[in-house]
């Protein structure tokens, strides 16, 4: 009998910067924090070590209803 194929969700961090133009850091964060739903995601970023993981198993289960 041939194996089947299960999705397992998954997900994983990213690190990155943004620039936000202000006349001090405090005033910098405030406007991240007022418009973060606004900021693009950062072109460079990198991988937080040891963040991929699977989703729990009510996630998965749900992911494979239809297989």
């Amino acid at each position: 009998m041939a194996k089947k194929i299960f999705k397992i969700p998954v997900t994983w961090e990213a690190s990155g910067t943004v620039e936000i133009e202000a006349n001090s850091i405090e005033e910098a964060i405030q406007i991240f924090d007022e418009t973060q739903d606004n900021i693009g995601l950062p072109t460079h970023s990198q991988y937080v070590d040891a963040s991929f993981r699977r989703e729990d198993e009510e996630c998965i289960s749900l992911r494979n209803l239809n297989i």
